[in-house]
């Protein structure tokens, strides 16, 4: 049965916020477990090095925050690309997402989200994602090592013809192989593709390990209340499947840039309330 821990913070809305507001915000909205996107001004890593890890554990500790999943920047434009085809891109892109699982295991957060990333204009998709496969198959292998487990995300097909589907995440996890990639839902890239919780939990079953948890109309990243999903459908969708995973509220939009904080307690109000209805049977 789900319960409110499995709610997560998620620092996507607090851009225009210190990391110390963040944490601060969600000790106040009594949220434990966070997902950490990894933006400069929160915490600064690249593919050579990365900001001060016991600093950031000393952070946690005070606001008593534990890190749950780990996000990292990968989409265009940023220069991270799953499916890069450049020699020094691909070299580069290994090493970031290399140090990203290091600094899983520092702040002891067992996730680390991945998108399948982006393709060129000019080749074919598919050449894109066997780029993809072999990338991710390579960083499942050192993640293996570490203990960590790899989370993939579909994208919707505005910025990747990738894994926009999931036909198409299915082919990459299939092709991958490899014990320790899991799947993460977006609402957001499910709303594009017209697809359901449901459909995913019939394909991948206990797979399905994480989400991205937000409104839309229907696609979006919207805070819950300014989008037209039915919170109620789906979190009785994630419960009928014993779903144990978190839901991060990873919010991009700007209406939830001024005053995070007040999106968050929203949401949980709601999720608390929508879950207490499917216990209640209702």
């Amino acid at each position: 049965m789900i319960n409110e821990n499995q709610l997560y913070s998620m620092n996507t809305h607090y851009r225009y916020y210190d990391l110390d507001y963040f944490l601060k915000s969600s000790e106040e909205n009594n949220i434990n477990n966070i997902e950490l996107w990894l933006c400069p001004q929160h915490f600064y890593i690249n593919s050579f090095f990365y900001g001060d890890s016991i600093n950031l554990v000393k952070k946690l500790e005070e606001h008593n925050i534990k890190i749950k999943c780990i996000c990292p920047e990968q989409n265009n434009p940023k220069p991270n690309n799953i499916a890069a085809r450049e020699k020094d891109l691909i070299q580069y892109t290994f090493n970031y997402f290399k140090k990203v699982i290091d600094l899983a295991v520092e702040v002891k957060s067992e996730l680390v989200l991945i998108t399948p990333g982006w393709n060129y204009y000019d080749e074919d998709p598919a050449e894109a994602r066997q780029r993809s496969i072999t990338m991710i198959k390579k960083l499942c292998e050192y993640a293996y090592e570490n203990n960590i487990t790899l989370v993939l995300e579909s994208i919707w097909n505005k910025s990747s013809l990738i894994g926009d589907t999931i036909a198409k995440i299915h082919e990459i996890k299939k092709g991958v192989n490899q014990p320790n990639l899991k799947l993460a839902l977006d609402l957001g890239a499910l709303s594009s593709a017209s697809e359901t919780v449901q459909d995913w939990f019939d394909v991948f079953g206990e797979d399905v390990i994480h989400c991205h948890f937000v409104d839309g109309n229907p696609t979006g990243h919207l805070p819950w209340g300014e989008g037209e999903l039915n919170m109620r459908e789906i979190l009785q969708q994630f419960s009928d499947n014993k779903y144990t995973g978190g839901f991060s509220m990873e919010f991009i939009d700007s209406r939830s840039y001024k005053n995070p904080e007040k999106w968050d307690k929203k949401t949980k109000r709601l999720f608390v309330e929508n879950i207490n209805l499917i216990k209640g049977g209702n």
